[in-house]
């Protein structure tokens, strides 16, 4: 995707206004982080972060970073993540109440899994106007899950309907004996009449069962690309800044799909010398994913409040 249609696409999404639908998500991430300068070029550093959402998710990264020149500047990070997956629901119900039917549901329990992250990164940047920086960032990244055992319960209520309609009386002839209406009279085993649409029984059988099922290892491979627009003005400690990055799979057979869209707008603030608050907004678009080896098309959508502070000595 060129530069070009990047920002024509951030434009877009920038947009559509900012009300939630009901598969949306909201979420606060908060970050803390410690950057240490070896030299003019070269720095290290550490951040923890926090995601509390409908998944919430710790993680603890470690990088550093090589500035080339004023324009381009390489970097490496690995993270580890600590992420929940919440408890899943599904509806099992089926068949026509009244005749045969059953009720039930699967439910998977939640559960906390570890996962590694390595990344490789390039930044170049350019200056206009003396005031606004202009960035793209292009990210390599690989994610490694181990595989896991998840527990899942099964739950099923078979409902049955009999019907009896009980015993034909017949006179000696053999024929039906029939009632003032000129309808045939059934009886049940002791005698009595029957009601005309017989005795109905529901028969239920209950049956459950809980699964253990592994989920194997597998490797996640993202080239995640951001461009952002950046007020940097000298000695000025607002920063206010909008962004986009696009998330395109890169593992084999995904063929570049294009799985998240994610637009930022928000302001970093630096106080004292060393010390920085920032305060972020975003949307997260859930694009495309591939399920049973098919392109599936997403509509989920995440908004959040990122809060961050760093210290840079």
């Amino acid at each position: 995707m060129t530069l070009r249609n990047k920002i024509l696409v951030l434009s877009l999404f920038l947009a559509i206004p900012l009300l939630a639908q009901d598969n949306d998500e909201l979420g606060i991430w908060s970050e803390i982080g410690i950057e240490k300068a070896i030299t003019k070029k070269w720095d290290v550093g550490l951040d923890l972060e926090y995601r509390a959402q409908n998944k919430a998710r710790f993680s603890a990264g470690l990088g550093t970073s090589y500035k080339v020149n004023k324009y381009l500047k390489f970097g490496v990070n690995y993270s580890f993540l600590y992420s929940e997956k919440p408890e899943k629901y599904k509806d099992k119900s089926e068949g026509e109440v009244g005749i045969d039917w059953t009720t039930g549901y699967n439910r998977t329990l939640g559960y906390w899994y570890p996962r590694h992250r390595f990344s490789v990164e390039a930044i170049g940047s350019i200056k206009l106007w003396s005031w606004l920086k202009v960035s793209l960032r292009e990210r390599y990244q690989l994610t490694r899950s181990r595989a896991r055992t998840v527990e899942k319960f099964k739950y099923r209520e078979n409902h049955t309907m009999q019907h009896d309609y009980g015993e034909m009386l017949e006179d000696d002839d053999g024929f039906p004996i029939l009632d003032g209406n000129g309808n045939p009279i059934f009886v049940d085993e002791d005698g009595n009449p029957m009601p005309e649409e017989g005795i109905i029984t529901e028969n239920i059988v209950a049956t459950s069962r809980t699964e253990v099922v592994e989920t194997p290892a597998y490797t996640d491979q993202v080239l995640r690309s951001r461009i952002k627009f950046e007020y940097d003005k000298k000695r000025c400690p607002f920063s206010p800044f909008i962004s986009a990055e696009f998330h395109n799979s890169v593992s084999v057979g995904d063929h570049m799909l294009l799985q998240k869209i994610r637009t930022a707008l928000g302001c970093s603030y630096k106080f004292r010398k060393h010390n920085e608050v920032s305060l972020a907004y975003m949307t997260t678009f859930d694009m495309y994913d591939i399920e049973d080896n098919v392109v599936v098309r997403l509509y989920d959508r995440m908004h959040t409040i990122n809060i961050g502070y760093k210290y840079s000595f």
